[in-house]
């Protein structure tokens, strides 16, 4: 069996004729409907929504509001207890997020990350047929932190990585001598979805979250892998974000306007 990080790599290098998948709406996670409320202190208001409660804490000056997440999670009424959820996601990631021990995935169990999914279970080990990532990185550490249950979808697992590893090991691509650089990942995050059996049903991964933090341009997964080390995947999607050039231009006109309503207001 391959590691989760082997697939990962194996699906985006397959670059050929690549085009980034659309999400079928019918492989979203499905709620159930129900008859919702808004509820600040002691007020509460009807919502039209698929959603559990909204229960604040605080109401923002402007903004929105912070969540009552302890009273939210237990409004939710799930199986499987917050606390439970992030110990099973800490041991699902002993696991390589189950690749090593597949009995930990619902059978219709999906992977989705910004440019390769969503895939069923069978779809993403069969592609489970590539590169040696661990060899080439002999030191690859996500870092995993900041675990937290979501208080408004039920059975998510939210969780951060910093991701760091150097390409001592053997080479990529062929490369008969490994590039010996280091790569920091901007920091990403990653989730589990859990279904009321305390199994996994989905796995998100590769977001990053501050694209000027890291080696790499703000680019996650692992293209900025592959990137960090200099040889970046042959497709837009496998090098950093770069603004268009209308967005450029309507960047500065905005600037313009701002200037010349400041003058007009002296």
């Amino acid at each position: 069996m391959k590691s989760f990080h082997v697939i990962y790599m194996t699906l985006f290098s397959a670059v050929s004729g690549f085009v980034a998948p659309t999400i079928p709406s019918s492989s979203m996670p499905m709620t159930t409907a129900r008859s919702n409320t808004f509820v600040v202190g002691s007020t509460t208001e009807a919502l039209s929504t698929d959603e559990i409660a909204t229960i604040v804490e605080t109401k923002c000056d402007s903004g929105g509001s912070i969540l009552d997440e302890n009273a939210m999670l237990a409004s939710q009424n799930f199986p499987v207890s917050p606390q439970t959820l992030v110990e099973k996601a800490k041991a699902a990631l002993i696991k390589d997020s189950g690749v090593l021990d597949p009995s930990l995935w619902a059978e219709n169990f999906e992977f989705c990350a910004p440019y390769v999914g969503p895939l069923s279970k069978a779809e993403f080990l069969d592609a489970a047929d590539g590169f040696g990532i661990y060899e080439a990185f002999p030191d690859f550490d996500n870092r995993y932190f900041g675990f937290t249950v979501d208080p408004i979808e039920a059975g998510r697992v939210w969780f951060m990585t910093r991701l760091r590893a150097t390409n001592d090991g053997v080479g990529l691509f062929g490369k008969k001598e490994p590039s010996n650089k280091t790569v920091v990942l901007p920091p990403q995050t990653y989730s589990f979805l859990f279904d009321g059996d305390g199994l996994i049903r989905e796995l998100t991964v590769g977001y990053p979250v501050d694209r000027r933090q890291g080696t790499t341009g703000g680019l996650g997964g692992m293209f900025g892998v592959f990137y960090g080390i200099g040889q970046p995947l042959p497709i837009p999607e496998g090098k950093p974000y770069q603004l268009s050039r209308r967005f450029r231009l309507f960047t500065k006109l905005g600037s313009l306007a701002g200037r010349l309503t400041n003058k007009n207001k002296e």
